[in-house]
């Protein structure tokens, strides 16, 4: 059955809507890679450990009101856009480069706490306790988002984001963190 969810930053400025969640809609995944978790510490919160992340396409989400707090930065020149509210520097979003790759990661601690995303359904970059990692639902968590990338591009709603202007440029510039700032950031992130 298709529900709204609803989101806000913590100060509650920014706030919106994620549209007709039914459960193929998104996927709940937690990440524990380093990128993710910096984006907190970047702003000046605690490290999560891990993610809590609502994948989903950028159509569903739209920004009601707050709109002007929405900002981005990346870590480096070819990371991922990581949106946040500069209200209170709550991290939101991170999306891909390209509008037309439609996938929206939604940070799950954003949702009211009426919206339970539900189970998690795969998670990435765990730690192995050997030093490297490992992923649990990988193929789960691809098979759910590629059919919806593919859908927004054929449908064409793919053009429906509040994510990135009509020309396909992200809907306001994005900051490239310095090489001293990408390193404080991960320097506030638990080995």
């Amino acid at each position: 059955m298709a529900r709204d969810m609803h989101f806000a930053c913590r100060c509650g400025a920014l706030a919106g809507t994620l549209r007709d969640m039914e459960p193929s809609a998104f996927t709940h995944i937690r990440c524990h890679c380093r990128d993710c978790r910096a984006a907190y510490t970047h702003l000046g919160h605690a490290d999560p450990d891990a993610v809590g992340i609502l994948q989903t396409s950028q159509d569903r989400v739209s920004i009601d009101r707050g709109g002007e707090n929405l900002r981005v930065f990346r870590h480096s020149p070819r990371g991922a856009l990581r949106w946040y509210a500069t209200c209170c520097d709550t991290p939101l979003f991170y999306t891909p480069l390209k509008a037309r790759l439609v996938h929206v990661g939604v940070n799950a601690d954003v949702l009211s706490d009426d919206d339970d995303p539900g189970r998690v359904q795969a998670e990435g970059y765990v730690p192995d306790g050997k030093g490297g990692t490992r992923h649990k639902g990988a193929a789960r968590m691809v098979g759910r988002m590629v059919p919806r990338m593919l859908s927004g591009n054929l449908s064409g709603s793919w053009r429906d984001t509040p994510f990135f202007a009509d020309d396909g440029a992200p809907a306001v510039p994005p900051h490239v963190l310095t090489r001293e700032q990408r390193a404080a950031a991960l320097m506030g992130v638990k080995a």
